[in-house]
């Protein structure tokens, strides 16, 4: 949808962003398809979180998926939504919900549908990283996701070991997805413009994913650990810890008490939540 079009239908129906809601809308119709290019969509089933006015839910639906399940907090939205058309050949609907208060698989077992589906979204950004840590509750179910969030929310998502966006951000979703930042969108590309540049990032479930209680203890340790991320982990882990699992992880996983939680890699930390629930903590 170029942005005479958006701005026309926004001015015809008196609508426009929300702030309270992390509202931006996307003008540019070269960056929806670009968003979609590396997928192939046809006869799948796509979920679209915050279509808002619909600029990338026009793209979505000339690839002709299965279908195509929008969910839409705000109301305002749900009649101009309503006025798409979609081929013969998939299904259409609208879920008028909070995106952080539903789960994604449930909503499309009432259409009939399973596992597994795909992410496409232009995310809020004032929700945009809840959501992705809300979406590992249902990891097994997914087949891809590919959001447009904040550029400093996916640096913090691809960010590498000892380097200043690093944290738990990057060692939960790298232990479950391979990540991909596909391309960077300038503000102007947005109604209104914000005042941050976007990125579009591109997220595979690995093919081996943590078990579930191994990533709840995963979140749990990085939330001690970078609690204070200046601090050496013998101040932190080493005493959230009982002493003599601690000392048997800085043993077994070659991990000196000195280091601070940017040194430590995603895969040693996830090593030393396995540990844990082998120990029972």
């Amino acid at each position: 949808m170029e942005f005479q079009r958006l701005k026309a239908t926004l001015e015809k129906h008196q609508l426009w962003a929300k702030k309270s809601l992390g509202q931006h809308f996307l003008h540019d119709e070269s960056i929806c398809q670009r968003m979609v290019q590396h997928l192939q969509l046809k006869g799948q089933t796509v979920v679209e979180v915050g279509p808002g006015p619909g600029s990338l839910t026009d793209i979505l639906l000339k690839e002709e998926p299965g279908l195509l399940l929008l969910i839409e907090k705000d109301q305002r939205f749900i009649e101009i939504l309503k006025e798409f058309a979609p081929s013969p050949t998939t299904e259409f609907a609208i879920e008028p919900a909070d995106a952080l208060k539903v789960c994604i698989s449930d909503l499309l077992k009432t259409h009939g549908k399973e596992a597994p589906y795909h992410i496409v979204a232009n995310l809020p950004y004032n929700i945009g990283t809840e959501l992705l840590v809300r979406w590992l509750d249902d990891i097994k179910n997914i087949g891809s996701i590919t959001v447009m969030l904040q550029k400093e929310v996916v640096d913090r998502v691809k960010a590498g070991i000892g380097t200043k966006d690093y944290g738990r951000l990057s060692i939960i979703m790298q232990s479950c997805f391979e990540v991909h930042e596909m391309f960077q969108i300038p503000p102007e590309a947005f109604i209104p413009p914000p005042k941050v540049w976007s990125s579009v990032m591109y997220l595979k479930p690995k093919k081996e994913l943590p078990e579930p209680k191994v990533l709840k203890t995963l979140e749990k340790l990085t939330a001690t650990a970078f609690s204070q991320r200046r601090k050496m982990l013998r101040v932190t882990l080493g005493k959230a810890l009982p002493l003599t699992l601690w000392q048997n992880l800085c043993t077994t996983l070659d991990i000196q008490e000195t280091m601070r939680p940017e040194e430590i890699d995603a895969q040693t930390f996830l090593a030393m939540a396995k540990a844990c629930i082998t120990n029972s903590i």
